[in-house]
């Protein structure tokens, strides 16, 4: 987790950086009017772009600016950023990393109680234990370390061995959550090209 927090700050400073060099290189063009709210509608893409995607590896919520994207966007005239940007506003509700983490915890917990004897369930009312080297666990470890590389066939690799039906709604939400991050990753790329 940490190692996502520093390639996450490291990936942000850059883009403060490049945004900051476009500003400056573009400064003279961008007087002539038009062009002007255009830059600025760049930079405040970009950025609002970086939040979401923060948000969704970061935070405790996810913060959705697909309201103050959708009019920016739509002056682009992208037809991949508009169908990620739909994509994104199609879904119901989008679980952060952390959330995602919380829920797979829960589950396991579940697991774990439904397969206990009588006593440990009712010594499970009182104290919980936690196996550290719990398989399932490390299947949580290796599905966290496909996100931080968007390996999404690793991830598609590893769910496929998550046979317990107490894992149906949390795979939900890891759909969700792909779903949203491949999106934010199209937009932000282009969003790239636009710049460069």
């Amino acid at each position: 987790m940490d190692e996502l927090r520093m390639l996450l700050e490291v990936n942000q400073s850059r883009m403060e950086k490049r945004i900051f060099d476009l500003k400056r290189s573009q400064h003279t063009q961008c007087e002539q009017g038009d062009n002007n709210s255009r830059c600025k509608n760049l930079a405040k893409l970009l950025l609002l772009v970086i939040k979401m995607k923060n948000s969704l590896l970061r935070e405790a919520k996810f913060d959705n600016h697909i309201n103050s994207i959708k009019p920016l966007i739509s002056e682009l005239d992208d037809p991949e950023i508009e169908n990620a940007v739909n994509e994104l506003e199609s879904l119901k509700e989008v679980d952060t990393l952390r959330e995602l983490k919380l829920s797979f915890e829960k589950t396991i917990a579940v697991i774990n109680y439904n397969k206990s004897t009588l006593s440990k369930k009712i010594i499970s009312n009182w104290i919980r234990i936690q196996d550290k080297n719990d398989p399932l666990r490390a299947k949580f470890a290796e599905i966290e370390e496909s996100i931080n590389d968007n390996d999404w066939q690793s991830i598609a690799t590893t769910i496929g061995d998550l046979a317990h039906l107490e894992f149906k709604p949390w795979l939900n939400k890891l759909n969700g959550f792909i779903v949203a991050s491949k999106n934010i990753s199209t937009i932000y790329h282009h969003l790239l090209q636009y710049i460069s």
